[in-house]
């Protein structure tokens, strides 16, 4: 069942990251989802391991298969996560679609530990409902870095390199 939800996901979810339109650059993208799987993979490594709270299949082993999602599904959710932010709009806008997405990031995880990709032994879906809107939001925060680095001069083109 584990792998009918995956491969559901990638089928729905990678033909709308491509097909939608694009309000970010793809170099913003791409740092994002490297960012992204920076911090999961954090997370996740003293999660699974150091905490035996959550983790991938097996518990806790590293699994090659553990990787389908973590390169397959965490970065598509990422590029649509950030890529359809309301930068513009108000602030109770932003935090209604964060919360949107940490409903459907939360329903996502309960699928996911029923069939077995994911399990949980000294976590919730409650701590993971608070916790995904501050982990969206660092994505937020990561884009606006990017985008104020990208402002700054280029140190190369002065020195001829």
């Amino acid at each position: 069942m584990a792998w009918v939800l995956i491969g559901i996901t990638f089928v729905v979810i990678w033909p709308a990251v491509f097909r939608m339109k694009k309000n970010l650059p793809w170099d913003v993208l791409y740092t994002n989802v490297l960012f992204g799987l920076f911090v999961q993979n954090l997370a996740d490594s003293f999660a699974s391991f150091r905490y035996r709270a959550w983790g991938f299949f097996e518990v806790p082993q590293v699994e090659y298969r553990s990787l389908v999602v973590i390169l397959g599904v965490y970065p598509a959710f990422a590029i649509l996560i950030v890529n359809l932010f309301p930068f513009k709009s108000r602030w109770m806008t932003r935090i209604a679609y964060l919360i949107g997405w940490s409903i459907f990031s939360t329903l996502y995880e309960w699928l996911a530990v029923r069939t077995g990709i994911i399990w949980h032994i000294h976590w919730d879906l409650y701590c993971s409902f608070i916790l995904y809107p501050f982990i969206y939001y660092m994505l937020i925060l990561q884009i606006r870095l990017h985008l104020w680095l990208k402002r700054l001069p280029d140190p190369t083109r002065e020195r001829g390199l």
